[in-house]
């Protein structure tokens, strides 16, 4: 739009000009009004010229304008949608400190359960459920198997990671004293308590309290520890006041309680409270795919308990007998194992694994005789291939040699030819000959069976 004369034009209103002009205390002749539109074709501004007297170059002036709008545009893009970023960003380095911050807490308090098993990542899915839960928890499974680990997990990962974590073995210590140590006395309530006592129930408030092997607790506290589960309160030995505490209980044992419930060894109401979300460890012998880490985790274990410059390497024999082991006594086993290992090596490779003796099996003879041989055994000898190669004769040319001498040497060489079929791995051989692994240790001690033979 083009005014040729400001003052005495009258189709628009132009009072915000005039006002403009007369606090700079002017007056223009001329207006010239050109609208600035964007890429959408949003008129988003005017570019007003006062007292133009020739427009040179109406092209440049035109592409002038085009410019001046998509700036305009950027600029209330940019005022709209700044704060949106700015608390975007704010909010990015407040999860980017907070990331940090429980890496570290975690690197610095708690290695982690090894878990590449099927099984075991399975258990882990499960227990992440419940981490940030006010839920008690009961972990059943074998000896041996890392109940205390996932304890510890569960701790650690939960928001009670800031407060203690007490462990107390229910088997560990006489009836008279569990009490006591459980839920704390007062001073003068029995012989010998000369100051007051706090619980560990009182001591884990605000944590978490792990009860190992709770199916061996005595009957009576069984019934004063599902009181405290119901009401988080509890009463010292002596008081005669109630206590209120915030304890996540877990709960663990190797026992089948439902028998030790028919036998009337375990309160049934107890195992109701305690198995609203009960976590099944599987036994190493199921998940095979973690033996090799966990050698590895407890082979750096090891090396810098001694001070070794570097982890001393697993060798490819060694690999193979960790891998065929079956670990009746699980991790904790394992661990043991890698630990004499160690120290048994040069420091710099472990050729070979030494298992040690095996608590001796208690299963019917008639169970381990079903065992499936995985390598079938060959070339057991028959009893006369078995007799002495230089017996003596009678006048009837019948060999003259004693029963036991005859059932001792066939028994010998069906032992030393089920040793070299199973590469002298004595578990296995044990198996096949369904005896105990300590018996078969006997008899080859008995009859100087050794690999020179």
């Amino acid at each position: 739009m083009l005014i040729n004369d400001l003052y005495q034009y009258n189709g628009y209103d132009c009072e915000l000009v005039y006002g403009v002009e007369k606090s700079l205390g002017q007056k223009s002749q001329n207006l010239l009004a050109w609208p600035l539109v964007d890429d959408n074709h949003n008129t988003v501004g005017l570019l007003v010229l006062i007292d133009l007297k020739v427009i040179d170059n109406e092209a440049v002036l035109t592409e002038f304008v085009k410019i001046a709008a998509s700036h305009i545009r950027q600029a209330i893009w940019l005022e709209q949608h700044g704060q949106v970023i700015r608390n975007l960003s704010a909010d990015n380095q407040a999860l980017q400190r907070e990331n940090s911050q429980l890496k570290q807490r975690t690197q610095k308090r708690y290695n982690g359960p090894i878990a590449e098993s099927e099984a075991m990542l399975n258990v882990l899915q499960r227990i992440d459920k419940i981490l940030a839960l006010p839920v008690d928890v009961l972990i059943r499974g074998e000896t041996g198997a890392g109940k205390e680990v996932i304890a510890q997990y569960l701790h650690n990962n939960s928001s009670r990671s800031e407060q203690p974590l007490i462990v107390q073995n229910c088997a560990a210590i006489p009836e008279q004293l569990l009490e006591s140590e459980l839920f704390g006395h007062k001073k003068g309530a029995f012989t010998g308590a000369d100051k007051d006592k706090v619980g560990l129930f009182e001591a884990a408030n605000g944590g978490t309290l792990f009860l190992d092997e709770i199916g061996d607790m005595p009957m009576l506290l069984q019934a004063k520890l599902l009181r405290v589960l119901q009401e988080r309160k509890l009463r010292p030995v002596g008081a005669s006041k109630e206590i209120s505490v915030d304890v996540r209980v877990i709960a663990a044992t190797h026992c089948h309680l439902m028998e030790k419930i028919k036998n009337g060894e375990f309160r049934a109401d107890l195992f109701y409270r305690l198995n609203v979300f009960p976590v099944t460890l599987p036994p190493l012998r199921e998940r095979v795919d973690d033996i090799l880490p966990l050698s590895e985790h407890f082979v750096s274990q090891m090396s810098a308990k001694l001070n070794l410059s570097q982890d001393p390497g697993l060798s490819a024999n060694a690999r193979k007998q960790l891998s065929e082991y079956s670990y009746p006594g699980n991790v904790r086993e394992l661990k043991n194992i890698i630990e004499r290992s160690v120290l048994l090596s040069d420091f710099e490779t472990i050729s070979h694994i030494e298992f040690g003796e095996q608590v001796p099996e208690t299963a019917p003879l008639s169970t381990a005789s079903q065992a499936v041989s995985p390598e079938p055994i060959q070339a057991i000898p028959s009893p006369i291939e078995s007799q002495p190669t230089n017996p003596t004769t009678n006048g009837d040319g019948l060999k003259e040699s004693s029963l036991k001498e005859a059932v001792g040497n066939y028994e010998r060489n069906v032992i030393l030819d089920c040793l070299q079929a199973c590469n002298w791995q004595t578990k296995r051989v044990a198996e096949q000959l369904a005896l105990p692994l300590s018996t078969l240790n006997h008899k080859m001690r008995k009859y100087e069976i050794t690999t020179a033979d």
